[in-house]
């Protein structure tokens, strides 16, 4: 008797978030509107997109960066993830993961 190991990351297939998803959490993570500084999609959809928010003071920028996961010409991730960037007089101070798209669902971190 021969037996088999299935493994589960090669039979299901991870679900991809939407663009509208995606604008969606944005809007959350930021309270409002923001501007696109970059979109990419290929064959799969939306893999990523760049968009940036005034800081409360001068000088200050805030980025968030969705990447699908996978790799890319622009970078590679291990997660359908947003991270945020901040930014003062265009040197990043800070930043971190802000949410991750798990089991079909965005979780914010």
């Amino acid at each position: 008797m021969v037996e088999t190991k299935l493994n589960l990351s090669e039979t299901t297939k991870e679900s991809i978030p939407t663009p509208e998803e995606v604008r969606l959490v944005l809007r959350e993570l930021i309270g409002g509107e923001y501007t696109k500084v970059r979109e990419r999609e290929d064959e799969e959809g939306l893999y990523l997109l760049e968009v940036t928010v005034p800081g409360e003071l001068k000088g200050e920028v805030t980025e968030y960066l969705y990447l699908r996961k996978g790799q890319y010409p622009e970078g590679e991730s291990e997660a359908n993830e947003i991270h945020v960037v901040f930014y003062k007089d265009d040197m990043p101070i800070s930043g971190t993961s802000a949410a991750r798209h798990l089991n079909g669902r965005w979780v914010i971190l």
